[in-house]
């Protein structure tokens, strides 16, 4: 367990507050560790049904079945699939400076602040 002694105080609207809560909890996460995740980047995945973890892993066993009766090259099409599964909807993607820019953006417009006149 990492040493967590640091603390970040940020003050948020209530409407902030609970569209930062449902989206925590959407991905099955903390309020702090989803904060956490999206500053350094991250979009956390929604926590997807215990029906597609069932699916994904008879498709692993499928893959162990059938290793020995098919072409390398099938054998591999179908581990290269596994991945991909694996990568486009249970690890979290990194989202670029940008793109965390433009999301929070529309989180809320700029009441206050210097404007872009000068």
């Amino acid at each position: 367990m990492t040493d967590k002694k640091a603390r970040i105080e940020l003050r948020v609207t209530q409407s902030e507050k609970n569209k930062i809560a449902k989206l925590a909890k959407s991905c099955g996460l903390s309020q702090s560790e989803y904060v956490r995740q999206r500053t350094l980047g991250y979009a956390p995945r929604t926590v997807l049904p215990d029906v597609f973890f069932d699916f994904y892993q008879m498709l692993c066993r499928l893959c162990d079945e059938v290793a020995d009766k098919v072409s390398p090259d099938t054998e591999n099409r179908l581990l290269e699939t596994v991945d991909e599964i694996q990568r486009q909807l249970l690890l979290p993607e990194k989202s670029t400076t940008a793109q965390i820019r433009e999301e929070v953006a529309t989180w809320q417009p700029q009441a206050s602040g210097p404007s872009k006149d000068g």
